[in-house]
Parts: structure tokens; C-alpha cells; sequence
């Protein structure tokens, strides 16, 4: 046979076995998929372990001695959800099969048929999966369950997407599963299952006059105001009661007191807290120097026309007796400003000292800072404050200090006022005049020990009705008066010293907690209830404290990886480099139209008597026109060069996005290219 005959035989076998290879490769892709898919086993490449259950979930399975089950109610139908919702739907059923794999067997007494005892191994947790069908027994479990049918956001179509947890008689419903990360999920399942498991057998009291438990907001035409969200979510785990600023006792059985915003509190209500903490209480004050949202908080209520809202709480807050004999410095009237963590407020186009975005730098500047330690904060990648207040802590003898969250060095206490974005200059005032600390300031702060007592002379409640008595004694001479010295010092039982140890979290903003700073809800069409988005991770923060103080320490693990956020540090960064490099000319121009400005002044402040007839003369009119084109001049320059620091900022984020988008491509092309020539050389070369 020729040369000729054999290459095209020789090319049509290679690409027979090019073709064969293909789909063999194909077959045994499906092959081994299918297989994985069986099985459940997957590899987690995910720099955070997303689709990896935490080590505070296991703890919480493993612990569990009642089975408890878990009904899984979707309509997994093609023609009613979307492929979108039944990938989401696949993705719950692979968490809920984790969960089970995870979930331990032993060995309980059961009854049988015949009504006697016997022993079983049973899995502790067992995932029932329900189509609610129309006319279905899977439809009236879910009515049954507390579900609702709600409607598809992608086909308008009606469909059940929810779960029911139940242990014993304790039933936990998520009535429908939001679009949330994997790890939100997790720890709504994980949290469930050890509320029905465990119970609410905590109690936690908030202290505040602020509406944070809803209900009648003033308007009987309005429906009740909802919960703040940070109630909410406590109110699902423990059981909360809220008591006024004037109250004179902390209610038995309270293994949390948070306190809220104490603008209103007495001395009384100070003394009880005292007493608490003394007693081995558990303590979370939130104060704040000007509490942003407080305006908020007066809509709704009766207003003046023509004057600012009225009716909200006033915007400072402090607890200086309690303060003061736990060693902490706190200024009501201070604002923190930090140029490292101030935002960037989009809707207005400028930057803020006061409005804080606390990346992980905030924790510490070690590896081995308390707030990278913790695990309270350890994994926390964004917390927002606004317009907060700062602390100094010199701790007391017995008293341990871990400051858990901090400013950066580039930091300065600074007036109300200035400390509002929303007052024209205030930022640019800040700036111009800014003196760093050079020092970190504790924002976050947790005090740990025995405490010693704020009131030593006793309930101040009882020295002001002992005061008129003690008058009468010294009227009558001193024997009189020791005498009812003694019998009133033999009245004071108040505890003077710890007779256990006590802890109190200090959080410098009241903000912190506000709904509008931590979270956006959106409404589910049909369902009538509204899911949370979560801006931040607040929140978690106050439940990690709360679990720390009270609660189940696993859901702390669990919770703090509900988020994967990782903030745009850079873009903090280029703004501020921008604004360095203008910084000196802004600040010269500023400087000129402030010395036109005052040079007017003093012109008019020279005139005679008459000051219409001085400003009638051409020279003077002459003067201020010129000295009046130069403020313009100045403010017009001024004006430019805050808009070229923008400009500067939105320049390097172009570029870094265009480049980020077009690099990979670029790069695949490349890499194609030199594929194909370095293929077509070598087939060249045989």
C-alpha cells in the first residue's frame, strides 16, 4: 500500500480514538458524578469552609440525647419554582444531609406496640422531606407546622419553602427560606435545633425608655411597630422582659442585663445595677455621645412647624457614677472621629470621620490582641458605628480589661456638631483641624472580676428618706445624731464588695443596634412576614455577647462565620490617599477665603455711625466688590479641588475594576494561543 493510502488511514484512526477518548472521558465524568452526588462527598476549596459545618455545630449534634426531626416542606416542581429556587432548594437538602450525617446514634428507651420498654440505637436527628401538594396530607402538615404557601419571586407561582424543627413538644418554624450564604443557614438550622433541644431557660432584661420591644408606636390608625431586630433575635432564644431607667430592682432570674441608651437613668436604677453586677451579674451598656437615629425616633410624634423634630430621646447618654468606680473615662459630649475607619457616604459623595466601618484591624494590632482572640469577636469582618463615643479604661484592683474592638491611632475626640455628616462642613472642619491621638481607643470593652461597690454610703433611696431624720438628730446634739448614724448604718445590708464575679460589656454607640445602621428587610409577596439582610455583623456581636454571658457558647462559633464579607479596605485607602494629595491646597484655599471673609467684616465693622451712607462711597463699594469676587473665587477653587479628590478616588477604582475584569480574559487568551502554537509545532515536528 502507498504512503499516500496510509495518512488519511492514519488520520482517520487518530481522530476515531480522539473521538472514543472524548467520550469516554464524558461517560466517566457522569459515572463519577453520580456516584459523589450519592454519596454526599464533596471538597470544600472556599477560603472560609462556607459548605464546611463548624466545630460549634458539631458540638451542638453531638449533644443531642432526644431525637429530634427536622421537616423539610418544598414544592419541588419544575413547572412552579424557578431553576434558580430548586438549585437553592438542592443546596438547603445538601446542609440538612450534612446536619444528619453529623448527628449522632445512641442508644434511648422506647415503648413498643405492646407498651413495654425497650432499647434502641436511633439517629438523633432525622430530616423528613414534604411535597404540600394542593389536598395533600404534606399540605395540612404544613398548615399544621405554622407554614404558609408564599409565592415564587422569579414564576408568581404559589410554593411552600420552609422547615419545621421539632424535639418533644418544642416546634422551631422558619417559614421560609431566604436567599441568605450557606452559613446563614446554618446557623438558623443549628440554632433551632438547640433551642427545641434545650429550651428557653434564660432570661435577659433590657433597661431602656426606647421602643425596642415594638407595639403601640402613638398613632392608633398605624398598625404596632415591629421589634428592633437585635430584640428579635434574642427573643428567640431566651426569654426577655424590658424594664424603664427609673427602675430600682433587676428582676430575679436575669442572667443578662442590657442596658440601652440610659439618657433617663436614675441613681436608684444605677444602684440596682450595681447591686447585680455585685452579686455575679452580667452586664451590656450601649451609651453614646449623640446617637444619630434618635431623630428617627420622633417621627410619629406631635411637631412644631417650622421647628427641628421634637419628641425623640436626647442624643447623649451616660451611667458617670457606675463609670467612675469601675475606672472607665467617658466623655458624653465627645465624638470619635478616625480617618482609618471612616466611611464614605455614597448618597452625599464625601467622606466621614464619624460614621466608622471597623474591618478585622479594629480587633487589634497583634495576633494575640483580645479582640482576634476572643471568641466573641475573633471572626467578625465588618461592624458600622456611627457618631460613637470612646473610652479610657484604668482598671481597679481585681479588675481585668480586654479591649475587644479599637480605633485606629489616627484618631480624635471631637464636638457633636462637626461629628454630624449631615451638617455642611463638618467633615472638612475635622479634617483641616485634625490632631491625631497616636494611640488606640477601646470602642468595644469587656471589664471581668470582682467589683467593688459604686454607692459605699448605701441605696441612695434610702439616704434621701433618712435626710429630713438626720436634721431632726443634729437639732437635738451629737449623741442624738450618732445614735441614728447607727441605726441607720445597721439598716444598709447593700453588698459593698463582689460576693461573686461579675462581667459588663461596654459598646460606645447606641447606633449599633439601630435597625436602619444593621439591617434591610424585604417583604415576601403572599407571606405577609419579612426576611432580614444583614448590612453587617452588629448583631452578631451583641448575640455572640449575649451566648458569652448566658447562653450556649457553640452558637458564638457558628454565628460568627454567618458572614463572608470581606469590606473593600483599599478603596478607604485610595480615598484617603486622594484627599492627602489635596489636602495642603484645600486647606490654603479655605484659609484665603476665611481671611476675605473676615477682612469684610472688619471693613464694615469701620464704618462711621452711618454705616448706608459708608457703603455708598465708591471706594468702599469698590473694596467689597473686589474683596467678594476673591471669596468666590476662593469658594469656587475649593469647591474644584473636592471634586478632583473624587474624581482622583474614582479614577483608581475604574482602573482597578477594568483591569480585574479584562486580566483573566486576557490572560486565557494568551495562554490559548500559545497552546495552539505550541500544538501546531509539535504536530509540525512529527
Amino acid at each position: 500500500m502507498s504512503e499516500s493510502n496510509q495518512a488519511p488511514a492514519n488520520k482517520s484512526n487518530r481522530r476515531t480514538t480522539a473521538i472514543a477518548g472524548l467520550v469516554a472521558v464524558f461517560v466517566i465524568a457522569l459515572i463519577v458524578n453520580f456516584l459523589v452526588g450519592k454519596s454526599g462527598l464533596r471538597a470544600d476549596l472556599t477560603e472560609y469552609k462556607t459548605f464546611t459545618l463548624s466545630e460549634g455545630t458539631k458540638n451542638i449534634l453531638t449533644e443531642l440525647d432526644t431525637p429530634v426531626e427536622i421537616r423539610y416542606y418544598v414544592t419541588d416542581d419544575s413547572k412552579t419554582m424557578s431553576p434558580g429556587e430548586r438549585a437553592r432548594a438542592r443546596r438547603v437538602e445538601d446542609m440538612l444531609t450534612s446536619f444528619v450525617r453529623n448527628a449522632p446514634v445512641k442508644e434511648i428507651e422506647l415503648t413498643n406496640e405492646e407498651g413495654e420498654f425497650e432499647t434502641k440505637k436511633i439517629k438523633m436527628l432525622s430530616v423528613k422531606k414534604l411535597n404540600p401538594e394542593p389536598n395533600t396530607d404534606a399540605e395540612d402538615s404544613a398548615i399544621i407546622d405554622g407554614l404558609q404557601a408564599g409565592m415564587s419571586g422569579e414564576t408568581n407561582n404559589e410554593l411552600y419553602f420552609g422547615i419545621a424543627i421539632q424535639c418533644l413538644d418544642a416546634t422551631e418554624v422558619i417559614p421560609f427560606l431566604p436567599v441568605n450564604e450557606e452559613t446563614r443557614l446554618e446557623y438558623d438550622l443549628a440554632r433551632g435545633i438547640s433551642s427545641v433541644h434545650g429550651g428557653k431557660d434564660k432570661k435577659i432584661v433590657v433597661m431602656t425608655t426606647l421602643p425596642v420591644a415594638g407595639g403601640f408606636g402613638g398613632n392608633f390608625q398605624a398598625p404596632p411597630k415591629q421589634p428592633w431586630m437585635f430584640y428579635e433575635l434574642l427573643g428567640k432564644d431566651y426569654e426577655l422582659e424590658t424594664i424603664p431607667g427609673s427602675s430600682t430592682e433587676i428582676p430575679p432570674g436575669t442572667s443578662t442585663l442590657i442596658v440601652v441608651h440610659p439618657y433617663d437613668i436614675t441613681e436608684e436604677a444605677m444602684f440596682a445595677i450595681d447591686q447585680y453586677l455585685l452579686g455575679g451579674g452580667n452586664v451590656i451598656a450601649m451609651l453614646d455621645p449623640n446617637f444619630f437615629y434618635a431623630r428617627a425616633l420622633a417621627e410619629g410624634q406631635p411637631q412644631m412647624p417650622g421647628m427641628p423634630p421634637q419628641g425623640g430621646p436626647p442624643p447623649s447618654s451616660n451611667m458617670a457614677t457606675l463609670l467612675k468606680a469601675w475606672g472607665v473615662k467617658y466623655d458624653p459630649n465627645q465624638v470619635l472621629a478616625d480617618l482609618n475607619f471612616g466611611s464614605e457616604i455614597i448618597r452625599r459623595g464625601n467622606f466621614s470621620p464619624t460614621f466608622l466601618t471597623l474591618t478585622p484591624d479594629a480587633l487589634g494590632p497583634n495576633a494575640d490582641s483580645a479582640g482576634r482572640t476572643d471568641q466573641m469577636t475573633s471572626m467578625l469582618n465588618q461592624l458600622n458605628m456611627l457618631t460613637p463615643g470612646a473610652f479610657e479604661i484604668t482598671p481597679k484592683d481585681g479588675i481585668r480589661v480586654d479591649e475587644l474592638v479599637l480605633t485606629s491611632p489616627a484618631n480624635q475626640l471631637v464636638g457633636s456638631f462637626d461629628a454630624d455628616p449631615t451638617q455642611e462642613g463638618g467633615a472638612d472642619r475635622i479634617r483641616e483641624k485634625f490632631q491625631p491621638y497616636e494611640a488606640r481607643r477601646p470602642l468595644i470593652a469587656r471589664l471581668s472580676g470582682e467589683f467593688e461597690t459604686a454607692f459605699p454610703e448605701g441605696d441612695p433611696a434610702a439616704a434621701e428618706e433618712e435626710a429630713p431624720e438626720e436634721d431632726a438628730a443634729d437639732a437635738e446634739g451629737d449623741k442624738d445624731k450618732d445614735k441614728e448614724k447607727e441605726v441607720a448604718e445597721k439598716k444598709d445590708d447593700s453588698l459593698k464588695k463582689a460576693t461573686a464575679p461579675g462581667r459588663v460589656l461596654l459598646i460606645a454607640d447606641v447606633d449599633f443596634i439601630y435597625d436602619a445602621n444593621v439591617v434591610q428587610r424585604s417583604q415576601i409577596p403572599g407571606l405577609g412576614i419579612s426576611i432580614p439582610q444583614f448590612l453587617n455583623e452588629n448583631l452578631t456581636l451583641v448575640q455572640n455577647a449575649a451566648e458569652q454571658f448566658s447562653g450556649d457558647p457553640d452558637l458564638i462559633n457558628v454565628r460568627s462565620r454567618t458572614s463572608v464579607r470581606r469590606p473593600f479596605t483599599r478603596q478607604s485607602e485610595w480615598y484617603q490617599e486622594a484627599q492627602e494629595k489635596y489636602a495642603a491646597e484645600v486647606k490654603g484655599f479655605s484659609e484665603k477665603a476665611q481671611e476675605v471673609e473676615n477682612k469684610l467684616n472688619q471693613l464694615i465693622s469701620q464704618t462711621p455711625e452711618n454705616i448706608d451712607q459708608a457703603m455708598l462711597s465708591p471706594e468702599v463699594q469698590k473694596q467689597l466688590r473686589e474683596l467678594q469676587k476673591q471669596e468666590v473665587e476662593f469658594r469656587k477653587r475649593e469647591r474644584e479641588l473636592q471634586k478632583e479628590v473624587t474624581r482622583e478616588f474614582r479614577r483608581k477604582l475604574a482602573t482597578y475594576k477594568f483591569g480585574n475584569v479584562l486580566l483573566v480574559p486576557v490572560l486565557i487568551i494568551i495562554f490559548g494561543i500559545g497552546l495552539a502554537i505550541w500544538r501546531r509545532r509539535r504536530v509540525a515536528a512529527r
